[in-house]
């Protein structure tokens, strides 16, 4: 058997005498459909081709072994090869791309969870998939949505009609010249975006500065900020918190991430900073204490408390209230209060931010705080805590506000309610519930409250209020 290769005149290369290389694969028992392509199709390439080779540049074609590869294949007709070969020398450019961007940002946006530790070198790379891959450069805009569709469809075709897989569908010659352009002209020639080169420059100067920033540079730094694409902030986002919580990055670094990470927390989207609180909850349950530290200073500054996962906003929110409470009861109150009142609050924006497991002690502890001391002196309520509370309080809807009253009949509480001045405290706390109540019996029922002012320590043994607070509060 031998296989003929026919100089033509115009310096192109055709296979012929296919039949041959076919009739001995036959000869050995090997399949021979939807091997070779057809005369006519190697024809397509045989006629195109030549004219795409010729418009890359000299520097382009002179190492580019793939594109020699490819014709090799397309020459005999294998044309599932000659994809691979490109598709190869695709994986090969984005890897590329994504070690100029950045490792950390690249494997922050490609790997989640607790396997995001698994990855840090370029060797790493190997481990990520193609379509992760394509889908991670897409989101980084080191490729653009159009070239992403383009190479989904060529990476899906490859995988689905390769000579490892069985199937009764053979790539044409068009095709294979239009994937043979998307690939060489839309990944192999191209370079990331300016958005993209922006960000890798802006992370770098960050891990290398050795000042601290002052306010002209940080302002500086918002215009270009605010133009980048959402995709991108947030991209931005989760680098950054990668870098303030490894425990390489010195102090300066993580000074100046305190000083204008906030501008770039408040122009991402909700998905990333929820995502970030599973991050924080990740190390916490790794005993990854030192970064689990680290994380929650970034949530602190950042103002996100509110989004770290339901399980660490209840175990802080408890230490918080613990810590409220003692302080009330502790030498020099007025003063202590606010700070872990403060804390409490970073974690809450509406009242759906409170969560039910913990709502009741709160609501609690904040209102034994609020009605106060029952001393003259600044009406036994500290000064700066008070508005704290009262916006605490004020956040507070029906059904929270039932909690209220029942918290109101704890020992804790109504053993002061007898005090003119927690009396005081008390009906002001109560008029910012009627600004609230939705329900007209609940606003009857504070009503009633305010009218008796005077026994508020023993109304929870009025009949008129017992009766009207049946459908709400279990008497016993």
């Amino acid at each position: 058997m031998t296989t003929e290769i026919v100089a033509k005149k115009e310096g192109s290369l055709l296979t012929t005498d296919i039949t041959k290389f076919e009739e001995y694969l036959d000869h050995l028992g090997l399949p021979t459909d939807n091997i070779i392509a057809e005369i006519n199709e190697r024809q397509v390439i045989e006629q195109n081709l030549p004219g795409f080779i010729a418009s890359l540049p000299d520097e382009v074609k002179r190492d580019a072994r793939y594109l020699s590869k490819f014709v090799a294949g397309a020459a005999v007709g294998l044309f599932d090869a000659s994809l691979n070969y490109v598709w190869n020398e695709v994986v090969l450019s984005l890897r590329q791309k994504a070690v100029v961007y950045g490792l950390d940002m690249f494997f922050d946006a490609a790997v989640g969870g607790g396997r995001r530790e698994l990855y840090s070198t370029e060797e790493d790379l190997s481990g990520i998939k193609d379509n992760t891959l394509i889908n991670t450069c897409r989101k980084l805009e080191l490729i653009s949505d159009i070239v992403y569709t383009k190479l989904h469809h060529i990476l899906t075709m490859r995988n689905d009609i390769g000579a490892s897989h069985p199937n009764t569908y053979s790539i044409n010659g068009f095709e294979l010249m239009g994937w043979l352009q998307t690939c060489v002209k839309d990944v192999l020639n191209d370079k990331p975006s300016e958005s993209a080169i922006q960000i890798k420059s802006f992370v770098d100067n960050l891990k290398i500065s050795a000042s601290v920033l002052d306010e002209a540079t940080i302002k500086s730094m918002e215009r270009p900020l605010a133009d980048l694409s959402l995709q991108n902030t947030d991209n931005l986002l989760t680098s950054i918190f990668g870098i303030y919580t490894a425990e390489k990055t010195g102090n300066i670094v993580r000074k100046n991430i305190a000083l204008f990470t906030p501008h770039i927390w408040q122009k991402s989207s909700d998905n990333v900073k929820y995502k970030l609180g599973v991050m924080l909850d990740g190390y916490r349950n790794n005993l990854h204490e030192e970064k689990h530290k680290l994380g929650v200073e970034f949530f602190t500054f950042c103002d996100g408390n509110r989004y770290q996962s339901l399980e660490s906003r209840i175990i802080a929110l408890d230490g918080h209230a613990d810590d409220l409470l003692e302080a009330r009861y502790a030498w020099d109150n007025f003063y202590n209060e606010p700070p872990h009142m403060r804390k409490i609050l970073t974690f809450l924006d509406t009242e759906n931010d409170i969560p039910p497991e913990r709502v009741s002690k709160i609501i609690k502890i904040v209102l034994i705080c609020r009605i106060g001391k029952g001393i003259s002196y600044n009406s036994g309520v500290s000064p700066s805590g008070r508005p704290l509370y009262d916006r605490f309080l004020s956040l507070l809807g029906d059904e929270n506000i039932i909690l209220a009253l029942i918290a109101m009949h704890s020992n804790e509480v109504r053993v002061n309610l007898d005090n003119k001045y927690c009396q005081q405290h008390m009906v002001s706390v109560l008029n910012l519930f009627k600004e609230n109540a939705r329900s007209e019996r609940i606003q009857e029922i504070l009503d009633y409250l305010i009218k008796n002012d005077k026994i508020l320590h023993k109304i929870h043994n009025d009949k008129t209020y017992k009766e009207l607070t049946k459908n709400h509060i279990t008497w016993s």
